[in-house]
């Protein structure tokens, strides 16, 4: 019988628990995870504190080992440093690191909660701004439904460490885990992806290169490589020198050659004029419907300043207002119509403008940016993305009976269909309405249709006063790093300004107060790697962690073929112990 080194160094044989009837060698441990018999509470009780504390498989307590899932629970909470407020990039895959080395030789039980658990304070601490803005309630329930992700992540890191190369299998199926999250359900929750924290890292090079999806796969990695250091050196063991020089080479590379990697924030060339406006709302700044009259009206006034004061100087090529700059059709409604005809008519210029925008069915409506001109409208785009609960409610009938806060949301809003990049003059811009931009694949596809400069209108209205704003602003200066493109900004009071091509920052105005401003940004036509590559590295991310999973369980199968053939053992031995993965070659 093989045994690890760790369970033939101990002196003496592990105590069961106090007061149990059957030893654990002879009981749950021998019978799998579920007894053939019912399960008792004082079974279920025992396996969650043997999953929170730590136990050997005999499911003693195995002496000095601490509490691991506060291991994970803390690696959640480094991970949120990763994230605005707090804005310390280097402590994401830290965070990440933490998380693996409280997973080291965990069951499956064990992995899922030490998995969830990080998941739910990383997840409970980035989104905190539910809670702030609509209620706790939506908050827990948010975090808890993403969470379990994580629990499914923790479980596949665990099978996936017995390959050779496990760092790289563990950090794609935590990226895989983040696409999944940001998918499902109802469109999913992209907040909190790992290549986001990465816009002003030393590895910032790598959204320009992989994008965004992918990225997060190179700070997971990092986490990995971290881990397997440590795990070496509590061991002595100079093996630890080769995942050392991987995370060195990994931030070194991009931080020396940005230059060739990233779209240059170009001092010279073509640049587009853009007027970026923001508006003011009255109160607290949070009720856009019941002063989108007062809003409108606070947007005309600004553009009609910015023309004045900018006498003298070259008109701008494109004026842009934020998302619900009018809260009802413009094409429609009287008074919305003038007040896009008079801004047009102050600066001279076409003004892209956010709108709820009638459907053709009464029953919905349209989250649209419309280009205004002389002539009316002349191109639009449409929401792609749309928020559950919030532009539209799923279940409705359901939802109804639950809350009569639905009430609120009398008519759904439908998606756009596939978008292409609205031309304005000589350049064409690729659109984004406020949650757009976290998608991968809305600004990326009419990048490589011809965009040539991001617009990204947006009313966080709601969220004023909590780190939403600056996670969106953060967001924005990765999709610009990513698309190689500049990106303007335009918010109903924050935050608003514009971000070069290579995630700097440009201007930003203050947040809560109307304003203006006017500055030229760098138009770039070249495509980075990232939009030439598209979705090909996240397809070949799922499929590569897909065929690893599939190797794990032929393995247990295999090996479950061979303990067959195994003669019987004695009546009274114990159990074979696993083989320690930390002795395997």
């Amino acid at each position: 019988m093989e045994v690890s080194r760790r369970q033939a160094q101990r002196p003496h044989p592990i105590e069961p628990r106090a007061g149990a009837a059957v030893p654990r060698s002879e009981g749950v441990a021998a019978r799998g995870l579920w007894p053939d018999s019912a399960v008792t509470g004082d079974d279920l009780t025992w396996f969650i504190l043997s999953a929170i504390v730590g136990h050997d498989e005999s499911g003693a307590r195995v002496a000095g080992e601490r509490p691991i899932i506060l291991t994970a629970a803390a690696g959640g909470a480094t991970t949120a440093l990763g994230f605005p407020p707090f804005d310390l990039p280097w402590l994401a895959p830290v965070g990440l690191a933490m998380l693996v080395l409280a997973l080291r030789e965990a069951s499956a039980t064990r992995a899922a909660l030490l998995g969830a658990a990080h998941a739910a304070v990383f997840l409970g601490m980035t989104l905190w701004w539910l809670a702030e803005a609509i209620s706790p309630f939506a908050w827990a329930a948010m975090v808890a439904a993403q969470s379990v992700w994580g629990a499914l992540a923790g479980v596949a890191m665990v099978r996936v460490r017995r390959l050779h190369g496990w760092q790289l299998w563990a950090a794609g199926v935590f990226t895989a885990a983040e696409s999944a999250r940001a998918a499902v359900p109802w469109g999913g929750v992209p907040w909190g992806r790992l290549g986001y924290s990465a816009v002003d890292a030393p590895w910032s090079a790598w959204v320009a290169v992989i994008g965004v999806a992918a990225t997060g796969t190179v700070v997971a990695l990092l986490g990995c490589l971290i881990a397997s250091v440590v795990e070496h050196a509590t061991r002595r063991s100079l093996r630890g020198l080769v995942p050392a020089a991987a995370v060195v080479a990994l931030v070194a590379v991009p931080a020396m050659a940005r230059g060739v990697m990233v779209a240059p924030n170009q001092a010279t060339g073509p640049v587009a004029r853009i007027a970026i406006v923001q508006g003011e709302l009255p109160g607290s700044g949070r009720e856009v419907v019941a002063n989108h009259r007062a809003l409108t009206e606070v947007l005309v006034g600004q553009t009609r300043q910015l023309a004045a004061s900018d006498t003298g100087r070259p008109a701008p090529d494109l004026v842009v207002w934020p998302e619900n700059a009018t809260a009802v059709d413009p094409t429609t409604d009287v008074v919305a119509g003038q007040a896009a005809r008079a801004a047009v008519e102050a600066v001279g210029v076409p003004l892209l403008l956010g709108a709820v925008v009638d459907a053709p069915d009464p029953r919905y409506a349209l989250n649209q940016s419309l280009l205004w001109d002389d002539g009316g409208v002349r191109a639009s785009y449409t929401k792609q993305r749309l928020v559950p609960f919030g532009e539209y409610v799923p279940l409705r009938p359901l939802a109804e009976r639950l809350s009569s806060r639905v009430a609120a949301i009398p008519r759904d809003m439908l998606p756009g269909g596939d978008p292409e990049p609205i031309g304005v003059g000589s350049f064409s811009v690729a659109t984004a309405l406020c949650f757009d931009v976290a998608y991968d694949d809305v600004l990326r596809r009419q990048v490589a249709r011809g965009g040539d400069l991001v617009s990204v209108q947006t009313s966080n209205a709601l969220f004023l006063g909590t780190a939403q704003l600056e996670q969106q602003w953060q967001v924005s200066r990765a999709r610009a790093l990513e698309l190689g493109r500049s990106v303007v900004v335009s918010s109903v009071n924050g935050i608003s300004g514009a971000i070069a091509p290579d995630g700097s920052v440009l201007e930003r105005l203050p947040v809560r107060v109307a304003g203006s401003v006017v500055l030229d940004v760098p138009l770039n036509t070249s495509q980075t790697w990232a939009v030439r590559l598209g979705a090909a590295p996240l397809r070949l991310t799922w499929v590569i962690i897909s065929m690893a999973l599939l190797v794990t369980f032929a393995q247990d199968r295999r090996a479950c073929r061979r303990r067959r053939c195994l003669p019987p053992t004695h009546a009274g031995s114990p159990p074979a112990m696993p083989l320690d993965r930390s002795d395997a070659t």
